[in-house]
């Protein structure tokens, strides 16, 4: 009787390249890792044609549907950085529809964000931002997306000084960073970057909220943030003790059942004495200047406030 082979040919321990890419425990991974975990030369090319696999660049594979902002980072041949990987992390950032990419200032065969074949130049970057850094050891980053704290960094030198606030608020609040990371955060920053670290209220829930903060403060108004009342719950702030302000921080709303249950809550604040404002994305990033008037003048016409 023919005995089976003690080891088995090198082709029966073969693993999906769709498996493998899952087993690499990356989002893109690299011909070298599909192999290592099991995949062929010619499964690869075979899940890529059959659409199984995406080839996002020369030696990098995805699964289909992968991020936009992910992919465009690997075929420039950078990392995602600054408000598109914070994004990633659940950390609020400024609405922005093009990718931010780490290249380190030796990087070569960078290539379009549109078309791996087409080298990149500035006439095909197609809106996306690079940002030339040095390349920065961090066991925390992963091979296609810089780490929390240098998307950070990278976004307080990129973005003006109250969305970088307001970043740092959500990555605090959100806990992707905690204070014992600030250090490392503002390390070599410049001085008006450096600034910014005593701005940071991490009681603060979105970014639009933390921009509201800012402005109540340039007012020079007395305020309190996240306050509680019974049969409401917590309110984003109360000013001078008579206004409440409320921060709608999605770009649409909700829906139906959120704007009833806002209504009610204001009706019951009123029936309390409480003038309420809201303000929602739109106005809060586009029309600062409106939304003081709004708060001025609701306190001037309000009689509990002595002004």
């Amino acid at each position: 009787m023919t005995r089976a082979p003690r080891h088995p040919p090198p082709h029966a321990s073969a693993m999906l390249p769709v498996d493998a890419l899952r087993a690499t425990g990356h989002t893109v991974a690299t011909t070298q890792q599909l192999l290592h975990a099991g995949a062929t030369p010619d499964q690869l090319t075979l899940a890529v044609r059959s659409g199984d696999l995406v080839r996002v660049r020369r030696g990098h594979y995805a699964a289909p549907g992968i991020d936009d902002a992910l992919a465009r980072a690997v075929r420039v041949g950078g990392r995602l950085t600054c408000v598109s990987a914070l994004r990633r992390h659940g950390i609020w950032v400024p609405d922005d529809p093009f990718p931010h990419v780490a290249i380190a200032p030796n990087a070569a065969r960078l290539r379009s964000p549109g078309n791996r074949f087409v080298r990149l130049s500035d006439l095909n970057r197609d809106g996306v931002t690079l940002h030339w850094v040095e390349p920065v050891a961090d066991t925390s980053s992963s091979q296609h997306e810089v780490s929390c704290v240098d998307a950070v960094r990278h976004a307080l030198r990129c973005q003006p000084w109250y969305l970088g606030v307001a970043m740092l608020d959500s990555a605090l609040y959100t806990r992707q960073l905690h204070n014992g990371q600030l250090d490392s955060v503002f390390e070599s920053q410049p001085s008006q970057v450096r600034e910014l670290r005593s701005r940071i209220d991490s009681r603060c829930e979105s970014g639009i909220e933390t921009i509201v903060r800012l402005l109540l403060e340039e007012l020079g108004i007395p305020f309190q943030v996240q306050v509680p009342f019974a049969g409401v719950g917590d309110v984003d702030f109360v000013v001078a003790g008579c206004l409440v302000i409320e921060t709608d921080g999605k770009l649409g709303h909700v829906g139906d059942a959120g704007q009833l249950r806002d209504y009610d809550r204001d009706v019951v604040l009123a029936r309390r004495g409480y003038a309420v404002l809201r303000f929602n994305y739109s106005q809060v990033m586009y029309r600062r200047a409106d939304v003081m008037d709004a708060i001025v003048t609701a306190l001037s016409q309000h009689r509990r406030y002595a002004g």
